[in-house]
């Protein structure tokens, strides 16, 4: 009874409020959504009450830290032994440059490859270890030692090949061979450390052959600019590991199976096979035929005030014939034309007296096969800053062609005509007393005296 009469009157009640204005009836409908909404954010804070528990949030949080701690841990570990292993590579150890992780685990590969190769020969040590006496004997023959696998890989370089190619031989360790390479030289350089004689099964003899060939190889530079090629000559000879477990070269598809069959086989890196040679940079050392014109041409000087040769350039080997061992001490008016050392002298003492730095002059000389070839000499004097005194001068020797020089020493002579009163019964008379066509020794000392004998 209750029940029905309750649900009537709710009737009623529902019947009047649809009979309202909407005025009325908007307040009451947003109570019931306001009444509603609550309700329905009670419900969830209920059903999400388990989730966020206060036991559930600690244990997420232990479990982060964990993690942290544990990957902190493992990183501290593989730290350590990254520096345990740089400890024991003599090569990086004492490396002044920073080598990164990956450089160290490259080494650490090319430690194991070298005592695969020479391990029952020569300890690993004493190839990492590069003594001066070792890289001098390298500088003298102008050489780059080198070794790599057949398959190209670098696992002994000298360092010198950072003044010949401008790597660092740190980073080239472990690295492709063939990367470093022209393209149109790369069938060439394999045809050497890999031949097809490897692949099948390989003879004693292969390894008594001497091979001598021509490739291009990269130079260091910047990755932007163009790559510069020099061409090399290289030598070497092919060399069986101390430890090698097969007689040729397999597949790695081969080497796969045998392994499943536990049959101890070839590597397919290519390791028990290697190639040892030197490199020769050619682009640089050129050959006499295609030297700069210069060296033919030109050779520099310096002398004592008196015109004594205390230094000499090599180049005047190519340029009179003669050797620095030759010229050095003597006079440089010993060996010019007795016709031109007045003239000469001259030009140097005006610049004694006019304390001129510069001057020039003209004259021939007379060269190792006896012949006379004409010079242009650019000299330039060495004044002490203390005492404005002349110590010594330079001279850049150029030799010239005859007409050009016969024509500079006679507007020489125009211009220095008045200060050399030499008529030509004097030089008659010159001639008379030494037909030599260079100066005799005692006039020229009177000469060099009387150019020494400063004001």
């Amino acid at each position: 009874m209750n029940s029905s009469i309750g649900t009537g009157s709710n009737y009623e009640k529902c019947s009047k409020m649809a009979t309202r204005e909407p005025a009325e009836f908007l307040p009451v409908a947003v109570t019931t959504n306001c009444v509603y909404y609550d309700s329905q954010a009670a419900s969830c804070g209920d059903s999400s009450s388990d989730s966020r528990s206060p036991e559930t949030t600690s244990a997420k949080a232990s479990d982060r830290a964990s993690r942290i701690i544990a990957e902190k841990t493992r990183r501290s570990q593989y730290n350590a032994l990254i520096h345990q292993m740089k400890s024991l590579l003599s090569d990086i150890a004492h490396s002044q440059r920073k080598v990164d992780k990956t450089s160290i685990l490259r080494h650490a590969v090319n430690k194991l490859r070298n005592q695969h190769v020479f391990g029952d020969t020569i300890k690993c040590c004493h190839l990492e270890t590069w003594s001066p006496a070792f890289l001098k004997f390298l500088d003298l023959i102008g050489g780059i030692m080198f070794a790599v696998t057949c398959r190209g890989r670098i696992f002994i370089v000298s360092p010198n090949i950072q003044e010949k190619l401008g790597y660092c031989h740190i980073d080239l360790v472990g690295q492709d061979f063939y990367k470093y390479v022209h393209e149109e030289d790369r069938e060439t350089l394999r045809c050497h450390i890999y031949p097809p004689e490897l692949q099948t099964g390989c003879d004693d003899q292969l390894f008594e052959h001497n091979h001598n060939f021509h490739i291009r190889l990269m130079r260091a530079g910047a990755r932007s600019d163009h790559p510069r090629y020099e061409k090399c000559r290289i030598s070497g000879m092919l060399r069986k590991s101390d430890r090698a477990t097969g007689n040729e070269v397999q597949d790695e598809h081969v080497v796969r199976r045998q392994r499943v069959r536990n049959n101890r086989t070839f590597s397919s890196s290519g390791n028990d096979f290697v190639f040892i040679g030197m490199i020769r940079v050619l682009s640089s050392n050129l050959p006499a035929r295609i030297l700069p014109p210069t060296a033919y041409s030109e050779y520099w000087t310096r002398h004592l005030i008196d015109g004594r040769i205390v230094q000499c350039d090599q180049s005047i080997s190519l340029a009179a014939g003669y050797m620095t061992d030759e010229v050095t001490g003597t006079s440089a008016f010993v060996f010019m034309h007795k016709e031109d050392v007045r003239w000469v002298i001259c030009v140097l003492r005006q610049m004694y007296d006019q304390s001129r730095e510069f001057g020039e002059s003209y004259y021939r000389l007379i060269s190792r096969s006896g012949h006379f070839i004409y010079m242009r000499t650019n000299g330039y004097l060495e004044i002490d800053k203390k005492t404005k005194k002349v110590q010594s001068f330079v001279c850049v020797n150029t030799v010239i062609g005859e007409e050009f020089g016969k024509r500079m020493m006679e507007e020489m002579k125009r211009k220095y005509s008045v200060i050399v009163g030499m008529d030509k019964q004097q030089q008659e008379r010159v001639l008379t007393y030494d037909d030599a066509p260079v100066e005799h020794p005692k006039c020229l000392e009177r000469i060099v005296m009387h150019l020494v004998d400063l004001p």
